[in-house]
């Protein structure tokens, strides 16, 4: 490895390129011809690739690299944007660290699932490959990165080639290993990997590392679905500034669902107090650590009215055990109640439909002050919920009444997440199925209660 040698720059396209990209590999030409001293950039090659082509492409692209004097091939994904000085800023980390493979820090564009209305919900994921178990998939291959250290040279097992610089010498010890085929679909654990993963097998294979250096970073342009979600989790609400009692109405059989939500809420705010509705006392010194206990045995309602009764906050919040609060909760949450002078507030959820769309909420911050005058139920001044419901419709009644005196609102960036079976990500247990054993009967209560009061 000498150092010293130019750069063969290539870039696999479908007939047509991206603006950023188009704009970003004319800066760079001219920036790399401003300077006699520099010019690092030999030549390029743009070859025309379809989807199913794409190892087919980039080992056209190595082939004709080798037959150049060019010491480095630099791969750039045709969908890219980057610095004019990205070549300088990646041959200078690659010299100076004596490296054969380097990344720029890129990030793919993974798919979360359909939202229901016939587009794809997305995320960004750094391409900073390690090796290990797949929670879902259960099994070892290579992992994309969660997180990563800013402005940091990283060692990995695997990166992209949307943008990957390449030693000839990594290029030469492959084809001595493995033949004119440097870019292929190897098959892994759970079906064939791509062509650049695969490119890092074979590397791998002979002892050669990769890095990424997130200094040197890029864009990546993407047709991408652009939701109410999307913009209610990255807005920035302003601090909470005022209390509230997290009322949490719980039985024996969730002990263990206590220390999970009881952390994230200490995490989230140190605005809330945690307080516990248990069945006795048996019941109480088994979660006493985790925050303050109320004993209070019968229903969700029930409990729910007792807790009120007996604190002090101006807000209310309610929520199941069954629950992680997400930073920024409760900066939404009194946010929306300030703008909108909203009486009860919604949390998102995460799991019921209705919930996601605003239409109702599981979880609720609700004034004291308006229970006090009026009541959150068609009950009354001084009452939370109605004690007639076993479990179900608790929550339609008090939404339900807060829209028909219009104080109702949803902050839909508010995430209380719900841990509930219809989401997947947990069992049902006994407390569901008993609870679900009264929903006809809850149902009818309500309906009658619609009738009567709204």
């Amino acid at each position: 490895m000498t150092g010293k040698g130019g750069v063969y720059l290539g870039y696999l396209h479908p007939n047509e390129i991206s603006a950023s990209f188009h704009r970003s590999l004319i800066d760079l030409v001219v920036y790399d011809q401003s300077d006699p001293k520099r010019l690092r950039l030999k030549t390029w090659a743009a070859i025309r690739a379809a989807a199913t082509g794409i190892p087919e492409a980039r080992n056209e692209v190595v082939e004709q690299m080798l037959a150049s004097d060019a010491e480095w091939l630099l791969f750039i994904d045709a969908d890219m944007g980057f610095a004019p000085y990205v070549v300088e800023q990646l041959l200078l980390v690659a010299e100076e660290n004596d490296l054969q493979l380097l990344g720029g820090l890129c990030f793919a564009y993974r798919e979360a699932g359909i939202d229901g209305m016939n587009s794809i919900t997305s995320y960004p994921m750094p391409t900073l490959y390690e090796y290990g178990t797949d929670d879902k998939a259960g099994v070892a291959d290579f992992r994309g990165g969660s997180h990563y250290s800013v402005n940091s040279l990283v060692a990995v097992k695997a990166t992209g080639c949307a943008m990957l610089l390449i030693h000839r010498d990594v290029l030469e010890a492959v084809q001595k290993e493995y033949g004119d085929t440097w870019f292929e679909r190897l098959p892994g654990p759970t079906g064939l990997r791509g062509e650049d993963i695969s490119f890092f097998v074979k590397t791998g294979s002979l002892g050669i590392q990769a890095f990424v250096h997130t200094g040197i970073r890029t864009t990546h342009h993407k047709s991408i679905w652009v939701s109410e979600t999307d913009f209610w989790w990255s807005f920035n609400a302003p601090p909470a500034t005022q209390q509230v009692d997290v009322v949490v109405p719980t039985v024996k059989a969730r002990v263990g669902n206590i220390p999970r939500l009881a952390e994230s809420l200490k995490a989230s705010t140190g605005l809330a107090r945690l307080i516990l509705v248990v069945d006795d006392e048996e019941h109480a010194a088994q979660v006493y650590e985790y925050g303050e206990t109320m004993v209070r045995s019968g229903s969700f309602a029930r409990k729910i009215n007792h807790a009120y009764q007996s604190t002090s906050a101006p807000w209310f919040q309610v929520v199941g055990d069954d629950c992680i609060f997400h930073p920024g909760w409760l900066d939404h949450q009194q946010h929306v109640a300030r703008l909108y002078n909203a009486a009860v507030v919604g949390s998102n959820d995460m799991a019921n439909p209705r919930v996601i769309r605003g239409e109702h909420a599981t979880h609720w911050m609700i004034s004291r002050d308006y229970v006090d005058e009026v009541g959150a139920s068609w009950d009354g001044p001084g009452v939370v919920a109605h004690e007639g419901y076993r479990h179900w419709y608790v929550d339609d009644e008090i939404v339900v009444a807060a829209k028909q005196r219009g104080v109702f609102q949803s902050a839909l960036g508010a995430r209380i997440e719900h841990l509930h079976p219809i989401t997947g990500k947990v069992p049902t247990d006994e407390v569901y199925e008993n609870n679900d054993r009264y929903a006809s009967q809850d149902r009818g209560l309500f309906t009658n209660r619609v009738k009567k009061y709204a």
